[in-house]
């Protein structure tokens, strides 16, 4: 059996909606459900307690440290980290997942397929990632090895990518990561604030990670003009055009259903 990790912040809503699905479809596969709640304000707690979560606080949050914190508070060998808009999908997503985990003891983590391009990356690679620090775990919908992360903690001072500097860690140490051919829905609806605060945290990471220069000012200003007064020109008009041919579209639909008796 596994435990399960969800880190949390104000996602009562998300939260009884993968826990309802949790509980229902794979409760013989779950031993545990643990929510790292960052000081949630909304009803994440009572949910929570509804399905018989534990619950672990963390006040100072990087997405290493809930992590973290959140396997250290497990008690099955195999941790999966799943992120309250993420959902594992079909019936036998766990059992599969058991199946791969026993074939080895350096297995270190399980990525499950999410896209077209993964997929034939997987296919290529014979279900092995090759290349970690790009296309390691993504901890919205990821297996852990608890066993090895003793050894290997994740790092809590990144912004971003934590999985991925982990899986590069790790690969190098000689364990594996997997591509499995499970997958999981993902679905969230960020505001401009949190794709701001995304954006952000993923460049900073980014450039951290591939010890990379950041561009100097001459050159954000420039992309930045570049931006307003090119790209968003382009992008309006050509937003225009295909509004236009909707608009003559609507009107062929309209014709259409008159000579038919459904348009006024």
């Amino acid at each position: 059996m596994i435990s399960i990790v969800i880190r949390n912040k104000n996602e009562g809503q998300a939260l009884e909606n993968v826990l309802s699905i949790l509980t229902k479809l794979y409760s013989e596969d779950i031993y545990e459900i643990i929510i790292v709640d960052n000081n949630s304000s909304d009803n994440s707690i009572s949910i929570a307690n509804h399905y018989n979560c534990k619950v672990v606080t963390i006040d100072e949050f990087t997405y290493g440290s809930a992590t973290n914190l959140g396997i250290s508070s497990a008690n099955s060998k195999y941790v999966l980290l799943l992120s309250a808009h993420a959902i594992p999908i079909g019936k036998s997503f766990f059992k599969n997942t058991f199946q791969e985990l026993e074939k080895s003891n350096t297995i270190a983590g399980i990525r499950f397929i999410n896209s077209i391009e993964n997929y034939n990356r997987a296919l290529l690679n014979d279900f092995k990632v090759k290349e970690p620090l790009k296309y390691g775990l993504m901890t919205g919908c990821a297996v852990v090895n608890k066993e090895i992360w003793i050894d290997n903690k994740f790092d809590e001072n990144l912004t971003f990518s934590e999985d991925k500097e982990w899986s590069e860690r790790v690969v190098k140490k000689g364990f594996d990561i997997l591509d499995i051919n499970e997958t999981f829905f993902y679905f969230i609806k960020r505001d401009q604030k949190s794709l701001l605060n995304r954006y952000k945290n993923e460049n900073i990471s980014y450039y951290l990670l591939y010890n990379k220069k950041y561009y100097g000012t001459i050159v954000i200003l420039l992309s930045f003009f570049k931006k307003v007064l090119y790209t968003n020109t382009i992008n309006y008009f050509k937003s225009a055009s295909y509004d236009l041919k909707i608009l003559k579209i609507k009107f062929e639909i309209k014709k259409y259903l008159k000579q038919n008796g459904k348009s006024k």
